[in-house]
């Protein structure tokens, strides 16, 4: 058993040792109640890097959908989950999905009747069913269309007519409906090899079902980015809240689950810290010795 007495002294040396977080962006930094990042959040990652840590967002979004993040105060980006990875600046891995493939993973996800977005470098480009999907997502609550469609630029989310895989690289499919069962599971078996369908959100007739190629994960990524700084697993922090982030919370010497997180997500972790919404981001980097002060 680890006496007490110690606790100060491992508090800093979490602070003296360079770690390289990792942080999801949807469900774990960016709020959809609220329609941002909360304000306690982004004062913990510019504390840590303050302290001399690493951060990097982790996230399923490809490069045009973190267009608003892109002068974060963080070091680089892991995108696409795992397919496009950005270290200080400069791209280091790139693995789109061929164009050849689109067509077929269109028609598929249609044939079940669900909305889909294409999330390329240059947008998120959605099916009719699609957008207005993701009308909804980036709404932060309003009802105001013009509202809606201005948020959704701002996240270089658009129609499927403003382009799509004949136009850009495609690094992700997104599947929207309204309930997992019995659509989703049928989904998933209908996809051919290599694809894979992972569940990243599931909330009160909004599910987004996220499709990706099997050899790619936010792990991959992570890889890249240690390989890069010559940095090992144990130095690597996790933090996510969804199916897709499991790879990554495994990858990482320590991992963290948001309170909002699906179970299975919590159950990958080795510590889960409080929601979204009340500090969870602080009150994790609080707990690891990360920043110094007082949980939320």
């Amino acid at each position: 058993m680890i006496s007490l007495l110690l606790l100060p002294k491992m508090s800093y040396i979490m602070r003296t040792m360079r770690k390289y977080i990792f942080l999801d962006i949807d469900g774990t930094l960016f709020s959809t109640s609220i329609g941002r990042i909360p304000d306690s959040a982004l004062t913990a990652m510019e504390l840590a890097r303050k302290n001399g840590h690493k951060l990097f967002l982790c996230t399923g979004r490809s490069l045009a959908e973190v267009v608003k993040y892109l002068n974060a105060d963080v070091d680089g980006f892991i995108l696409g989950a795992g397919s496009m990875v950005y270290a200080e600046g400069k791209r280091i891995y790139d693995h789109p999905i061929d164009a050849s493939e689109i067509a077929r993973i269109k028609h598929t996800v249609h044939s079940f009747g669900l909305g889909y977005s294409l999330e390329g470098t240059a947008g998120a480009y959605c099916s009719p069913d699609g957008y207005e999907s993701l009308l909804k997502y980036f709404s932060g609550g309003s009802t105001d269309r013009k509202k809606q469609i201005a948020r959704c630029n701002a996240n270089c989310t658009y129609p499927e007519t403003f382009g799509s895989e004949e136009s850009d690289s495609i690094y992700k499919v997104c599947a929207f409906g309204t309930a997992w069962e019995p659509i989703y599971p049928k989904l998933a078996a209908a996809l051919e090899h290599p694809f894979i369908l992972t569940k990243v959100m599931e909330l009160k007739d909004f599910v987004i079902g996220e499709i990706t190629d099997r050899n790619i994960s936010k792990a991959n990524g992570i890889e890249q980015i240690l390989a890069h700084y010559n940095a090992e697993e144990f130095d690597a922090v996790g933090i996510g809240d969804s199916a897709n982030d499991i790879p990554m919370l495994k990858k990482c010497g320590i991992s963290v689950a948001m309170g909002n997180s699906s179970p299975e997500t919590k159950e990958a972790a080795q510590y889960v810290t409080s929601d979204i919404l009340h500090h969870g981001i602080w009150n994790a980097f609080v707990h690891y010795g990360i920043i110094e002060g007082e949980e939320k």
